[in-house]
């Protein structure tokens, strides 16, 4: 089975250089859920054209004395006091144990925690993932904050950091379903037009493939026609439940624009990706709380973050850090609870990677961080510990899971193979 592996992986790095040698758009195959998630990956090779989707979630500052004193749980998954409040969704995550930051910890580099700086790496993993897998969607990707006030965001291209973070529930909701969304026939004629580009493509390459690739291209020409479906239903007016006319915040939750509001706008916030992911204008989100310095202050709880960082106060620190988890697990349990358009719930398709820019924020260190994935279906190993060298080993693994091979370099040997099926 190893053997058969390391096989399929040599295949798919020569097909990639294959592809360079032809002079055929590697980008364009790329921007189709044909290329980006079929040709790359073996995991959606393996599940035919299933949609994936991601959401990178950041908590800023880490967790008191690091990762594995306060928030890592034992092998049987028994949770520490900052993990507790994942209690309910624990089966659907799995916790990495030894994650070292890449270039260290500390404020004023969260773009960090998202891949940028590395050798080779314009930007974030977002936005990279946005040129590809989210080259067809109406929204390529989607960046919403919470508090975060436009304050060093996690996102970058290049060492610019993106300044289109949406911190207020009902102005990202406005842009998605507001009549900004490009959903209009010359759109879908766009999205026709480079579904003919990549049939084209193949056809030209498909008598000089190997028979490794030639085989995976035609078990998939089924997914072919069904993105051509999937496009002629949009040109119909096709839409999923609930996302022809959606309502903003149908539960009254509070609006006000303040920290001790974070609890509303983070569940309001959750709704509007919900609801992106579900009606199919985005399949790249990333959701940032707060800012990386911990200037602000949450619903019911004294002082502000960063104060409880530097308390010297542990017990303080850790109710924060709590509180944290308690969103991640709400952000969970929304998506496990929302029907997927494809069937399903979203929680099946969908992966959420949390990301932080230290280990133990009171000593701004790197190590021992407390990075987690949930979610992902069949196709992530769910409910377990793994252990890791650093954190760009989990970016690449969410690369993959996404349809995407070696987009941040990996500084060890990748630990997929023990988190994806």
């Amino acid at each position: 089975m190893e053997h058969d592996k390391q096989y399929a992986l040599q295949s798919r790095r020569r097909f990639l250089k294959f592809l360079g040698s032809t002079g055929i758009s590697l980008s364009a195959l790329q921007a189709s859920s044909l290329g980006a998630g079929l040709l790359l990956g073996r995991q959606a090779q393996a599940q035919g054209a299933q949609t994936r989707r991601v959401i990178f979630v950041y908590i800023p500052d880490g967790t008191p004395g690091g990762a594995s004193h306060s928030f890592l749980p034992s092998d049987d998954l028994t949770l520490q006091r900052c993990s507790a409040p994942l209690e309910s969704v624990k089966d659907q995550c799995v916790f990495f144990r030894d994650t070292d930051i890449v270039g260290g910890g500390g404020h004023g580099l969260s773009q960090r925690v998202l891949g940028a700086f590395a050798p080779g790496v314009k930007g974030t993993l977002d936005l990279a993932l946005e040129g590809v897998v989210g080259a067809t969607s109406p929204v390529a990707s989607l960046r919403l904050g919470v508090r975060s006030r436009g304050v060093d965001p996690i996102s970058a291209r290049g060492y610019s950091g993106a300044t289109d973070f949406q911190d207020n529930p009902r102005s990202a909701f406005d842009r998605l379903f507001g009549g900004t969304v490009d959903t209009s026939p010359i759109g879908e004629r766009r999205e026709k037009k480079l579904l003919e580009i990549n049939r084209l493509a193949l056809e030209s390459i498909q008598n000089r493939l190997g028979q490794y690739e030639r085989e995976r291209l035609e078990q998939h020409q089924e997914g072919i026609a069904k993105l051509n479906t999937d496009i002629e239903n949009a040109a119909s007016n096709a839409a999923p439940a609930g996302c022809l006319n959606p309502t903003f915040n149908p539960d009254g939750l509070s609006e006000v624009m303040t920290d001790d509001a974070f609890t509303e706008q983070f569940a309001l916030q959750t709704e509007n990706l919900v609801l992106a992911l579900s009606c199919n204008i985005t399949r790249v989100a990333t959701l940032q709380m707060g800012t990386n310095q911990a200037d602000f202050s949450v619903n019911n709880l004294e002082g502000d973050y960063h104060g409880s960082i530097h308390s010297g106060d542990e017990a303080w620190y850790a109710r924060y850090r709590a509180y944290f988890s308690e969103r991640v697990s709400h952000l969970i349990q929304r998506l496990a609870a929302t029907d997927a358009p494809e069937g399903g719930k979203l929680i099946d398709s969908t992966l959420v990677v949390q990301v932080t820019d230290m280990g133990n924020g009171d000593a701004h260190s790197g190590s021992d961080a407390p990075f987690m994935m949930a979610g992902g279906g069949s196709a992530v190993r769910r409910g377990r510990v793994v252990g890791v060298d650093n954190h760009h080993q989990l970016l690449d693994t969410a690369a993959e899971y996404m349809g995407v091979y070696g987009v941040i370099p990996a500084y060890s040997d990748s630990p997929a193979d023990d988190i994806l099926s």
